[in-house]
């Protein structure tokens, strides 16, 4: 009997509400992800979705430098004191207008280097969608993560990927009236930058209206938000160089093909993580002002998150290891290798959280600097084992080499956790 009153009478608290919105979200994302991936995966093939993974994860890299940081700032004094929006707003704008040019300068050079078998038009095509087009869009969903509006927050992370949509579809008519892989990847490139264009507009101009506008900042507050955001800015590079160094090394030393069939099971594990991606960035404004008061107490907010997070990633790995062979029938023959290789990454999700959880905490409670330092180690020590084990073993190396670095990252985090501890005890 009381368990009916109970069940009467439960209403979800704010973060199950925050995170139930974000997760309707993300699932809308996540259905447009995949329809966005099996599309152009079936459309370029292997060679031409290798080409464009491999130039996406060299750009992602140098995109975390755009803003240098701020828009992490922006949701962090929003989360803290909501007053601070429009000063916030303008001096994370003011930090992406100063780091843009040089940062495409920067991305060119280092696509001639390393990707000289791609397509000039490609490469600019991609760099303006990420590193012009995409921060705009981010700065606005985290001002709403912030200001806690999950709604707006994931209309703002669904805006991209619905319009890249419909470039693809696009593509798809594209694709049933030409044979040349090397021009539909052109096409694709310049339908991607039009798209992101199109999401970056929408998102500036709704920030606008609901939240107001940007209050231009002097000297020293600019000087300010860019020493709190530039680790930031290094944490998100050291993190996308982690996660896609293995795709464009893949391309350097192998083939597109290679890197085009590892990236496309790389990708649907990282599709099946978007709840655990939901969760985090509802949890993260109540880390953030838990995190004024020290890591510590971040950590004791995230802790109850992690026995469901637990359970999540042992079904995910499951059910991709069972999925598998489904594969090839719905991208097409030439990704008959995507099999095994999914079922090499299926674990990934499960010995990840470690480092998903206190990263987490460390960002939020001021300790953003030993975190960046974890990730530059991790992904410094990811490119060397790739290096090393790619051109003996091919993309096992590549997978074995992502693992590697999880291990390593979450010993030297928990060791931070620790010394953290004996010091507040000691204090």
């Amino acid at each position: 009997m009381m368990a009916v009153v109970f069940w009467k009478t439960w209403r979800p608290g704010k973060l199950a509400r925050d995170t139930l919105v974000l997760s309707t979200w993300f699932g809308l994302r996540s259905l447009a992800q995949a329809a966005l991936f099996f599309i152009v995966a079936r459309a370029l093939g292997s060679q031409g979705y290798g080409a464009f993974s491999a130039v996406l994860a060299l750009v992602g890299g140098w995109a975390c430098f755009s803003g240098l940081g701020g828009h992490v700032i922006l949701m962090r004094d929003v989360a803290r004191n909501p007053h601070r929006f429009a000063s916030s707003f303008g001096a994370t704008l003011v930090s992406l207008g100063v780091g843009t040019v040089p940062l495409f300068l920067l991305y060119l050079t280092s696509a001639w280097k390393i990707l000289p078998q791609v397509s000039w038009l490609v490469v600019v095509f991609i760099g303006l969608g990420e590193l012009v087009f995409w921060p705009i869009t981010n700065i606005a969903i985290c001002a709403y993560q912030g200001a806690e509006r999950m709604g707006r927050a994931g209309q703002m992370m669904l805006a991209p990927v619905g319009t890249r949509l419909g470039g693809a579809v696009a593509l798809l008519a594209l694709s049933l009236k030409s044979e040349g892989d090397g021009q539909l990847l052109s096409w694709w490139a310049g339908l991607y930058a039009a798209a992101s264009g199109l999401a970056a507009g929408y998102a500036y101009y709704r920030l606008q209206c609901d939240l107001g506008r940007p209050l231009w900042p002097g000297e020293q507050r600019f000087l300010e938000h860019l020493r709190a955001g530039w680790p930031f800015s290094l944490w998100g590079s050291a993190y996308k160089l982690y996660v896609d160094a293995d795709k464009f090394l893949l391309a350097g030393l192998l083939s597109l093909e290679v890197a085009g069939v590892y990236s496309a099971a790389y990708r649907l594990v990282d599709l099946a993580l978007i709840p655990l991606y939901s969760l985090l960035g509802a949890v993260a404004p109540r880390l953030f002002r838990a995190g004024a008061k020290g890591t510590s107490h971040a950590l004791q907010s995230v802790f109850p998150l992690v026995v469901p997070a637990l359970g999540y990633s042992m079904a995910v790995a499951v059910a991709l290891t069972l999925a598998a062979p489904l594969l090839p029938h719905l991208l097409g023959r030439t990704y008959q290798e995507t099999v095994e290789v999914v079922r090499w990454l299926a674990w990934l999700p499960l010995i990840s959280l470690p480092r998903f959880f206190l990263n987490h905490a460390l960002a939020t409670s001021d300790a953003q600097t030993k975190g960046m330092v974890v990730l530059l180690v991790g992904a410094l020590l990811n490119i060397g084992l790739n290096l090393w084990w790619i051109p003996k073993w091919g993309w096992q190396g590549a997978a074995a080499a992502t693992y590697g670095a999880e291990a390593i990252m979450a010993l030297l985090l928990f060791c931070m956790y620790l010394t953290n501890q004996r010091r507040t005890v000691d204090e």
